[in-house]
């Protein structure tokens, strides 16, 4: 025979995980846990069977079974036994005709139920001794007359269903809605699970049918609370979401309980079935932080969801003058457009305090000294194969690339800003005019002392060098707002420029400078050129993504019309949509629906109008980014969906987007990013040549500086991969997944790959930017749009870096042809990865903090560690992605909520010093 009770391994490995949302459980206190087979085992009648093999067989199999019972016997103690025999009787009672003996009998009963205790590993005796009488009870229950007697009597049968009824039957539920109505809670927690669960399936059932819940809602009423008060905020969250119910949590909710709440909610967000529902949970957590008061919290709720009103409402309600800086600070991290009328708070959320801090910063890392290309590449280290003569201009761009992003937003290099510098000579036509842009990228934040630096080269007879100067102008403003407006008056002109290199250049400047602003002048002077088929088409297509970027994710319609118009206006113009550029106006439409979900779904109607293969190109780009970080499965099931049909290369560009748009959607998710990396890797080995090129391109994108060596390896495989284009896009995801990482393991590969690729000037060309983006800003930067503890996504940097991505799937013409400026798209997304810790008086200070690994709490019980494997430093401190700081001092009390970016801390009023002897 099998054994009875699982082995209590079995049952713990039945416990779910730490950290995953617990399902609701259908076992009352420690019940029956057999699977149905095993019950129906014991109920089992022996049928005799005549065998073959004599008599011997049957006495030995006669002597085990009598032996077997004989065990089974003498299992049961005096005590046992007694227990059993009582409960037989107390079962014989509750059917007698007298209603008082009858009652008593049952009292009884109620009594030897909640007062038996049981251990994990067993079900408590009443229950096990009352198995073999269920029918019975049912049986007579079904015969009696109505009345007090018969609800008390439900009550009972609805505590024996829970361990005894067959699953799915929802017997329990059923007596307790026949029952007395009272007591619901005095019967334990697991009894209350088992309900929950039957509930949430009744609720869906009748919401089906249309049919009346109130009773249903009734006992909700009666378990939530409960299950608040005895710290199963999980379980209570979890009904009143099943039976929609989640705005209940606002008024029940209290304070000591608030917080796991809220944490809760934010994990169920990420989960939630759609989008109606991630905004009701986000909604409610935020009320809950108004509520008890905690408002940097209630203002990460009000990014997540992108609200101007809801924002604008939190720092309404808040009073604290220290809170509210600390809030501008987080507004100035996520670059949100908000209009303060306080010229403090103003200014905080400007972010011109960047430069002056990240300079300060290098001081303390000792890293100010400016790094040349020459450093980075270390060529001495190189296997040298042969000495090739490659394109000596191309390796300067290179290098002015390399020199721009290595020392991003220190001021000062080796050869743009030193006095008399020739460097820019040394490269042709475009080179020059990226050259130039160069300088933006160095002078990164510092509009006061940038600003004269770049402009001698405004007015140069050189419309290369004019045309950098204009990139220029745009990336150092680029994330910070200025009250002088410098960019456009600068570059506004040149909107009307009669040179056309010079119309582009200020247009792709303007997005630099107001991306995310959404200002409506811009809006004017941006959208005929867009329609205007009098300019290139590289300067609409860039039109239309300088207004993505300015409006990004505000799902603005007359942008989106804009483009609509000329797409379809151009289908009809032959070969008007051929080419690489007119894919850049699908980019630009997707940036005003970046992470905005359902609402792009007008434009994706919109766009089934054009026929040409740009058409579908656009499609899958709206809604990819649309549903970026998101995390939904049905549409990475889509993406993948379009990745099964077998094109031609010239139809299939739209495939290419799909295996992006799975990288976008899963990105930020842990287990989804994990899970995405299986479907990539099918792709690569059964995907078609178009979707092959894509998949470098996703791995970046789903691990943006934060380097992992799965990634790495597989990225570096690609690098060497026979086709030319697969391996660039590796070459190149090489350098965004190691971006301002300083990453060893990447910087050994990438030497390796500029000696192999010595004779390859294209190639060699990506190595040397993967190079500089590797040591982006010395190691103090990142480009990974996710912050706030992994919560919020910062838009504007994650639109740019699309574009790159965008660029990247059509190399050739793009970065490797004349347009190389695309990679200045990368700037926006740098962000310095730091702590940097404030005073009351926002100077710098500095406070012992521990920074370790990030670990997920949510829905654990008591009070976890929130960090783990920890090391003690003093601010300013540098975080890795899945890092974590909280204070090692108790002299100070954070401000803020998160320890990231710029941090608040005020005095504690409780502290004592400790005395030293």
């Amino acid at each position: 025979l099998k054994p009875l009770w699982p082995s209590r391994g079995a049952i713990r490995a039945r416990v779910f995980p730490l950290g995953a949302p617990r399902p609701i459980q259908r076992r009352p206190p420690g019940s029956d846990s057999r699977p149905p087979a095993m019950v129906q085992e014991k109920d089992a009648v022996a049928i005799p069977v005549p065998t073959e093999g004599g008599e011997k067989k049957g006495k030995k199999e006669e002597k085990k079974l009598t032996k077997k019972e004989k065990e089974k016997a003498e299992e049961l103690s005096e005590e046992d036994r007694e227990k059993k025999e009582q409960l037989e009787l107390l079962v014989q009672r509750a059917q007698d005709p007298d209603v008082g003996v009858a009652k008593l009998a049952l009292e009884t009963m109620v009594k030897e139920l909640k007062s038996s205790t049981s251990s994990m590993t067993s079900v408590p005796k009443p229950l096990k001794f009352l198995r073999p009488h269920y029918t019975t009870l049912t049986d007579h229950y079904d015969k009696m007359p109505t009345g007090d007697l018969k609800r008390f009597f439900a009550d009972i049968l609805s505590i024996l269903s829970t361990t005894m009824s067959k699953e799915g039957s929802r017997m329990s539920l059923k007596y307790r809605l026949e029952g007395t109505k009272e007591g619901l809670t005095s019967w334990g927690h697991e009894y209350i699970r088992n309900i929950s669960g039957d509930i949430a399936a009744e609720y869906r059932e009748r919401t089906e049918k249309g049919a009346d819940s109130k009773d249903l809602i009734d006992l909700v009423d009666e378990i939530v609370p409960f299950n608040m008060k005895h710290n199963a905020e999980v379980d209570a969250i979890d009904l009143l979401c099943e039976v929609d119910r989640a705005q209940m949590i606002q008024s029940i909710c209290e304070e000591p309980s608030f917080q796991r709440t809220c944490l809760y909610l934010q994990g169920l967000a990420n989960f939630a079935a759609t989008q109606a529902d991630k905004v009701l949970y986000l909604k409610v957590a935020c009320n809950l932080y108004l509520k008890y008061k905690e408002y940097p919290n209630a203002l990460r709720m009000a990014l997540k969801l992108n609200d101007a009103k809801l924002v604008a409402e939190v720092f309404s309600s808040c009073e604290d003058r220290l809170v509210q800086k600390q809030m501008a600070f987080i507004i100035s991290r996520r670059k949100f457009s908000l209009d303060f009328e306080d010229d403090e708070l103003k200014e905080i959320a400007s972010g011109e305090q960047l430069s002056k801090h990240f300079i300060n910063l290098a001081k303390e890392l000792d890293v100010l000294e400016p790094k040349l290309p020459e450093q980075i590449y270390k060529s001495h280290l190189e296997e040298k194969r042969s000495n090739a003569v490659l394109d000596s201009a191309k390796q300067n761009l290179a290098s002015s690339f390399v020199n721009a992003f290595v020392n991003a937003g220190f001021c000062k290099d080796e050869l743009m800003t030193v006095r008399d510098s020739k460097w820019v000579y040394k490269n042709k036509d475009m080179g020059m005019m990226s050259t130039v842009g160069s300088l933006g990228a160095l002078l990164l934040w510092g509009i006061d002392e940038g600003l004269p630096q770049i402009d001698k080269y405004q007015w140069s007879s050189d419309p290369h060098l004019k045309a950098g100067a204009l990139l220029a102008f745009g990336l150092v403003t680029t994330g910070v707002k200025n009250e002088c407006d410098p960019a456009w008056a600068l570059l506004g002109e040149q909107l009307e420029a009669e040179d056309l290199l010079l119309r582009l250049s200020a247009v792709v400047g303007l997005g630099y400078a107001y991306a995310g602003s959404c200002r409506e002048d811009l809006l004017e002077n941006l959208t005929p050129m867009i329609v205007d088929t009098a300019c290139t088409i590289e300067c609409s297509a860039m039109a239309a993504v300088s207004l993505g970027l300015i409006f990004v994710a505000s799902c603005n319609d007359e942008v989106a019309q804009a483009i609509l118009q000329t797409l379809i206006e151009r289908q009809a113009v032959d070969s008007a949509l051929s080419g690489t550029w007119p894919h850049f106006f699908a980019v630009g439409l997707g940036l005003l629906y970046l992470g905005q979900q359902d609402a792009c779904e007008a434009t994706l109607a919109a766009l089934d109008a054009i026929t040409h293969p740009v058409g579908k190109y656009a499609k899958v780009t709206v809604e990819s980014m649309a549903f970026a970080n998101s995390g939904d499965v049905l549409h990475v099931q889509k993406m993948l969906h379009l990745c099964t049909e077998h094109l031609d290369e010239a139809e299939a560009t739209h495939q290419a987007v799909a295996v992006l748009g799975i990288g976008m959607i899963a990105m930020g998710e842990e287990i989804g990013a994990e899970m995405s990396l299986r479907s990539l890797d099918h792709i690569l080995q059964y995907g078609e040549l178009p979707l092959r090129r894509a998949v470098p391109v996703a791995l970046a994108i789903l691990h943006l500086s934060n380097p992992k060596v799965t990634v790495i390896d597989t990225l570096s495989k690609l690098s060497h991969d026979a086709d030319q284009d697969v391996a660039l896009g590796a070459i190149i995801s090489m350098g965004l997944i190691g971006a301002g990482t300083n990453n060893a393991r990447l910087a050994g590969l990438l030497r390796q790959l500029a000696a192999y690729y010595a004779k390859d000037s294209n190639a060699l060309f990506m190595v040397r930017i993967a190079q500089g983006l590797l040591y982006m800003g010395k190691g103090l930067m990142t480009i990974n749009p996710i912050f706030s503890d992994r919560f919020l996504v910062d838009p504007i940097a994650f639109g740019s870096l699309m574009v790159l991505a965008h660029a990247v799937l059509h190399l050739k013409n793009t970065i490797l042809g004349k347009s190389h400026y695309l990679l200045f798209n990368i700037v926006p997304a740098m962000r310095p990865r730091w702590l940097v810790t404030l005073d009351e008086d926002l100077k710098e200070i500095k406070v012992p903090v521990r920074v370790g690994q990030a670990v997920d709490t949510t829905g654990q019980a008591g009070r976890p560690k929130q960090i783990t494997g920890f090391q003690t430093r003093t601010t300013p401190v540098l975080l890795n992605y899945t890092d974590r700081a909280e204070l090692a001092t108790e002299e100070y009390l954070s401000v803020a909520t998160v320890l990231e970016d710029f941090v608040i801390l005020r005095k504690n009023p409780n502290y004592t010093p400790e005395k030293t002897e």
